[in-house]
Formats: C-alpha cells, sequence, structure tokens
C-alpha cells in the first residue's frame, strides 16, 4: 500500500479543491489589492491637486508680501508650503505620479508652469511617531529624531512641485501619497479559514466516494484470490451503489459457473478412474509382454492424465484455511523429500520467510515447478527471499531455457515444447502451478536465463 495520500481518491480531491480555492482566492486577492491600491493612488493624487490648486488661487489673491507667511502658516496633513523666487524642481517629471499632479494642477491654470517631481523614501512608521508622542518631551523629542533604520519605517511617494504665481514667484509644495499598502491580514486570515473549511468538506465528500470504492476493490482482489461468496457492500452514492450492486451480481452468477464446471470435471475425472481400471485389469491378463506394456503404458499415461485434470480443476479452489507460514521451511522440506525419491533439486533458503497462504497448494506448485526444473534442466535450485515488499519462490536450472516465442504458452493447458520441454507428460503443471498462485493474488514469472538456463519464480504479495 502507498503511503502517498495523493495516490487515493480522497487525497487528489482535497488536492484539486483546495488549489482551486487557493488560485481563485489568489487571482481574486490580487485584483482587489490592484484596484485597491490603484483607487488609493488616485484619490490621493486628486486631493493634492485640489489643495494645491486651490492655495495657489488664495496666494494670488493676497499681496505679494504677505504670501510667504501665508504659506509658512498652513497646516495640513500631508501637505507643506513656501513660496520663494526659484523652484525646487529643477528636472521635472512628465509620467508617473508626479506627471499627473502636473497635469492636474495645469488643466486648472491656464498657461501657468507647474513641475513636479515624485520618489520614494523611507520613513518612520505612524506607530512609531505615535510612540514618540507618548513619551516626555525629551524622549519624544529623541524618538523623532531618530534614525528611521533604527525602527520600523514605511515607503511613501514624496512629491514636489513648483507653481509659478503671476508676479514671479514660486509655489512649493511637498506632498506625501501612500505607498505600497501592507497585506490585509483579516482578509488572509479569512481566506486561510476558507481554504481549511472547504478543503475538510472536500475530505468528508470523497471519502463517502473513496471507502466503497476500496470495498469494491477489497471484494474484487478477493474474488480473484479465488475466495467463494465475495460481497461488495452496497452504500455511498446512487452510481457507486449500482458499481457495487453490478459486481456482486457478477460474483455470484461468476461463482456459480465456476463451481458448475469444476463439478463437471471432478465427476468426468472420478467417473474415468473405473474404466481406466478395467482397462489395466485387462491389460494385465495380456500374454505378449510387448503388449502388455504397451498398453499399460498407455494407461497409466492415462491415469496421470485425470489425475492432472483433476489438480487443475481443484487448484486455487480448495478449502483448506490460509494460515502463515514460513515458505523457507516448506522450500527445504520439500526438496528433502524430492532428493529421496531421485529428483536433483536443492534448496538455498536459510531465512525465514513468513507469507499468508495455503501451505498445501503453494507446495504442490513448487513441486510442479521443481520437478519441471529436474526433468527439463537437469537439476535445479530453489531459493525463497523477499524483494520489493513480495515474497518470491524462485526455481532455476542451467537447462537449455525454451524459445522466447513460446515463453507465454507455457501455462496453456497441455501446451509442451516442441524442443527444451518435448519430454511424455500431460502438460498441466505449470498452468496448475499459475491457477495456484493466481489464487493467491500472486504471479507466475516464466524468463530463460543469461548464458543458459531457465528461471521460474513464484511471486506472492508480502
Amino acid at each position: 500500500m502507498s503511503l502517498n495520500p495523493f495516490n487515493t481518491l480522497t487525497g487528489r480531491m482535497v488536492l484539486v479543491t483546495v488549489l482551486a480555492v487557493i488560485i481563485s482566492y489568489a487571482i481574486a486577492f490580487a485584483i482587489y489589492s490592484n484596484e485597491r491600491g490603484a483607487a488609493l493612488r488616485r484619490a490621493a493624487e486628486s486631493s493634492v491637486i485640489e489643495r494645491v490648486a486651490f492655495t495657489a488661487e488664495r496666494l494670488r489673491e493676497i499681496p505679494a508680501e504677505r504670501r510667504a507667511l501665508v504659506a509658512d502658516n498652513i497646516r495640513d496633513f500631508s501637505l507643506r508650503f513656501d513660496v520663494s523666487g526659484a523652484p525646487n524642481v529643477e528636472q521635472p517629471m512628465t509620467s508617473g505620479p508626479a506627471g499627473r499632479i502636473a497635469r492636474g494642477i495645469a488643466e486648472r491654470f491656464a498657461n501657468a508652469d507647474v513641475r513636479a517631481f515624485s520618489r520614494t523614501v523611507e520613513r518612520p512608521s505612524r506607530r512609531w511617531r505615535a510612540r514618540a508622542r507618548g513619551f516626555d518631551d525629551e524622549e519624544s523629542r529623541r524618538l523623532r529624531r531618530i534614525d528611521p533604520e533604527d525602527g520600523p519605517t514605511v515607503r511613501v511617494t514624496e512629491v514636489h512641485v513648483s507653481v509659478l504665481l503671476e508676479d514671479g514667484a514660486w509655489l512649493n509644495a511637498r506632498a506625501r501619497l501612500p505607498g505600497p499598502r501592507p497585506a490585509p491580514l483579516g482578509v488572509l486570515a479569512a481566506a486561510l479559514a476558507s481554504v481549511i473549511i472547504v478543503g475538510i468538506g472536500a475530505a468528508l465528500v470523497s471519502r463517502q466516494i473513496g471507502r466503497p470504492l476500496a470495498d469494491l476493490a477489497n471484494a474484487a482482489r478477493a474474488l480473484g484470490a479465488g475466495q467463494a461468496n465475495v460481497a461488495a457492500p452496497v452504500s455511498g452514492p446512487e452510481d457507486v451503489r449500482n458499481a457495487s450492486t453490478a459486481f456482486n451480481a457478477m460474483a455470484e452468477r461468476l461463482s456459480r459457473q465456476l463451481n458448475r464446471q469444476r463439478q463437471m470435471l471432478w465427476a468426468l475425472s472420478h467417473d474415468l478412474r473405473t474404466p481406466i481400471t478395467a482397462i489395466r485389469l485387462r491389460a494385465e491378463l495380456v500374454d505378449d509382454e510387448a503388449t502388455r506394456q504397451r498398453l499399460l503404458a498407455s494407461v497409466e499415461e492415462m491415469e496421470q492424465l485425470t489425475e492432472q485434470a483433476l489438480a487443475l480443476a481443484r487448484a486455487g479452489a480448495s478449502e483448506e484455511a490460509r494460515s502463515k507460514v514460513d515458505l523457507a521451511e516448506i522450500a527445504r522440506t520439500l526438496c528433502g523429500e524430492l532428493q529421496d525419491m531421485g529428483v536433483n533439486v536443492r534448496a538455498e533458503a536459510a531465512e525465514p520467510v513468513i507469507a499468508e497462504c495455503r501451505p498445501s497448494e503453494i507446495a504442490r506448485a513448487l513441486r510442479n515447478l521443481a520437478e519441471n526444473a529436474a526433468k527439463y534442466g537437469g537439476g535445479g535450485v530453489m531459493r525463497v527471499y523477499r524483494q520489493a515488499g513480495e515474497v518470491v519462490a524462485e526455481i532455476i536450472d542451467d537447462g537449455p531455457g525454451v524459445p522466447e516465442d513460446q515463453l507465454a504458452k507455457l501455462t496453456a493447458p497441455f501446451f509442451r515444447a516442441d524442443e527444451a520441454r518435448s519430454a511424455n507428460g500431460a502438460g498441466l503443471g505449470l498452468a496448475i502451478a499459475q491457477a495456484i498462485t493466481e489464487a493467491h493474488a500472486g504471479r507466475l514469472v516464466l524468463t530463460n536465463r543469461a548464458p543458459r538456463g531457465f528461471s521460474a519464480k513464484l511471486v506472492l504479495p508480502g
């Protein structure tokens, strides 16, 4: 089982939903921040234009000798004025906030010379200045004179504007426009809460779908492993319930069909034993030795075919209970028995390898593979080990191998390769081994070895 949560339906649905919400919030937040910042900048620029134009109109109406005093006494939150004989702006800008402010003021005064210049500066934050006002006079003055780098600062846009009055005097104004606004933490917190809530909701909804699908997958796996009376729970959304109902109906029909086929084959194999026994008895009465031996050989081949057909029908349908056993011990015991019978096969399985299986069926499959290795390869070695989370029982030999185009046909019932597998036999040994392996949710892997030999791997889930 994969430990990656995004390999599951629930994990992927939550991931997709959360990513969709995050992307939508990011786009909305970007649009909101851009529009909010643009609106604040336009409002601040319009305010500067109105106040500078209004101040210039007032100063034009009063005597020239009083203009400087009046300009110094004007108290504005973010504007400072002074009147002098020269403009403070020597290099006017035609773009950005300075250009927009200059054009706005020029529209209020026909043929007036308006110059503006802007730059971004660092200044102490409002909280820092408010803190300074909370101390006594000496400490307050010290904090107000402190280098802004020693305290929290904000970036602002400083605009210098020079407007030519009628008598050659210049009205100079310095304004501060708001710089980049800090991220609205309240909006970000609300967005984060929304993402969490949506993620939890998506997990709950996907779990209602994922759990019935997992039950359906487990039922399908159990059916493939040869278990009887398999049924998937019918729960979840209507589509999933329909799938579970269809699977249960299919499993029931398949089980009935397989049982009928097995019963028919069992009955046929069993009933064949009586006439075969009768033929054997009659063959024993034949006087001619050569004829009797030929008849007995044919009878023996018929008996072998009948027994193997019966074994194939029973493969994977045994009523033996599954249990956790040491496959290495089974391999050592089996190889010892085969050696006592004159079969050249030895075991290399020193370490215990535990697997859940039907021991007698796995032993039957390993016996077939070992006998093939001894018969067609001159001898074999049975190894049991773990690989990539699976249990592997491998039988290798040093025989001639099998032509590559015939490897896929080896597990077909009654198939015998023309060259490397040409000895007498019914051709059901590998078919029986594959049926037993698949009934354990495993697989049988048959490959040629380089430069010579053959390998048969019985792979079971770990």
